[in-house]
């Protein structure tokens, strides 16, 4: 049993003062898991603390609050970041200079699982897949928590009954600071560059990504995308099962006419579910739910339970999400498209000719070349927005006619004056969002009044 203000976090970890780096979701989460087991917390943020919501902890007697700029504590055990937190901070730099071991909130709190656990990275579509995933789990009759990078921090669900099934979407950034992390099965699901102003390069953003496999033993599953190189040749000491829309594989499931078929070596084909039966757009989400699909069988799930759960699944907010239709026009919000991969993927199963493609935002730096080819083919008008808006007009210049709205209110009046049966007006920036908003929910959530607002003026043709 642990001494009074000793925290037995599992895993061999027996913590009496825990620093806790940035005060947001995760860290609020953190930071409660770890008091209510009986340590003391540090909690540190770089934003003035009257603009932080820290809730009860602002009144618990065993958390206090310090200033990036603060010497390192005294009499700390262990340091728990949040997701996004720099590596190179100073008071970071000294923790390990100290010896003292730098986790994330998701390690913190994993040995405290008491079930198996899902895993779920990749650049793009980790959200849908985790939803996808949780969705066929429960239908196959388990208790779910979906959790992660797709809302409550992991922390906020340890708590609970025995044998429950934690779905989790994973960033690399979560990713980098794991020391006991290993999911009874995981997908890694594709890699194009993002976040290179955080990665030397993508070799190193890669290297994150495929950590998610690095403790796998014989009798885990790891989920490749047989269709990306990088992806596909991924290690793991689990069982790798692969998803493809383009080819054959020899373990896995893929793409057949209209069928999604699971091979196993040396077994029969079965057919898991018809991409009609899928209902969201785009030749991405079959990718996503066939490697959901694989998660779900990795847990038992069978054929009719993964159908079940397609039937009563809606999309995400904010991911190609369609907002209305009128007059013979879709709009469509893709605001969690904040690179062009992700921009790319949505644009690919639109009608040629027809796409009033909203773009911008701040930019990453990535390659556009994917979506200048697309939008030269898809796009009827290009919209620009944000701090890119300059850089995308020099980019896209040959690509469509272009309107450099600045703003996505005159972007959205601007298509709807413009739009004509047939049409469809997509958001989908390529970029993030906080030059102009606070996250890519708050710019998806800002575009579909401003589309409700239009429509009821009667804005366009529709």
């Amino acid at each position: 049993m642990s001494a009074p203000g000793t925290a037995d976090l599992g895993g061999g970890r027996h913590w009496r003062r825990v620093l806790v780096y940035g005060v947001g979701t995760s860290g609020r989460a953190a930071a409660r898991l770890l008091l209510d087991r009986g340590a003391a917390v540090v909690g540190v943020d770089g934003r003035d603390p009257d603009a932080l919501d820290l809730g009860p902890l602002a009144v618990e007697p065993r958390f206090e609050l310090v200033g990036e700029d603060a010497p390192l504590p005294r009499g700390l055990d262990g340091v728990v970041l949040s997701p996004g937190v720099p590596p190179e901070r100073p008071l970071l730099a000294a923790a390990r200079e100290a010896g003292l071991p730098l986790i994330s909130e998701v390690e913190l709190a994993f040995p405290l699982l008491a079930g198996p656990v899902v895993g779920v990275t990749g650049t793009n579509g980790k959200s849908t897949t985790t939803a996808l995933a949780g969705a066929m789990i429960e239908a196959a009759g388990h208790a779910v928590e979906v959790c992660g990078n797709i809302g409550d921090a992991v922390s906020s669900r340890v708590d609970g009954p025995p044998g429950r099934v934690f779905v989790i979407e994973l960033s690399s950034y979560q990713l980098e600071a794991m020391e006991s992390f290993r999911p009874n099965a995981a997908a890694w699901l594709n890699l194009t560059p993002d976040h290179l102003d955080r990665y030397a390069g993508l070799d190193a953003y890669a290297a994150a990504k495929e950590s998610i496999f690095a403790r796998q033993r014989t009798g885990d599953v790891a989920v490749l995308n047989a269709d990306d190189p990088r992806t596909a040749a991924a290690v793991s000491r689990g069982r790798r099962r692969f998803f493809s829309r383009l080819a054959r594989v020899a373990d896995g499931c893929l793409l057949a006419g209209d069928e999604i078929v699971e091979v196993e070596p040396g077994g029969a084909e079965t057919v898991l579910f018809r991409r009609g039966d899928l209902p969201l757009a785009g030749a991405h989400n079959v990718e996503n739910a066939m490697a959901a699909a694989l998660l779900a069988r990795a847990l038992g799930a069978e054929p009719e339970d993964l159908r079940r759960a397609l039937a009563g699944f809606r999309a995400l907010p904010h991911r190609m999400e369609r907002v209305a239709e009128a007059g013979g026009v879709s709009w469509w919000d893709d605001s969690k498209a904040t690179n062009f991969a992700a921009t790319a993927k949505s644009l690919a199963d639109l009608p040629d000719g027809t796409v009033h493609l909203i773009l911008g935002g701040r930019g990453k730096g990535d390659d556009p070349s994917q979506v200048v080819a697309l939008a030269a083919a898809k796009a009827k008008r290009l919209y620009l927005v944000g701090e890119a808006a300059d850089h995308f007009a020099s980019v896209f210049a040959d690509a469509a006619p272009i309107e450099r709205s600045g703003t996505l209110d005159r972007a959205v009046a601007s298509a709807a004056a413009a739009a004509r049966p047939g049409d469809a007006v997509l958001l989908s920036p390529a970029c993030a969002s906080f030059d102009q908003f606070r996250s890519f929910a708050h710019r998806g959530d800002v575009f579909q009044q401003l589309v409700h607002a239009a429509l009821a003026d009667g804005g366009g043709e529709g």
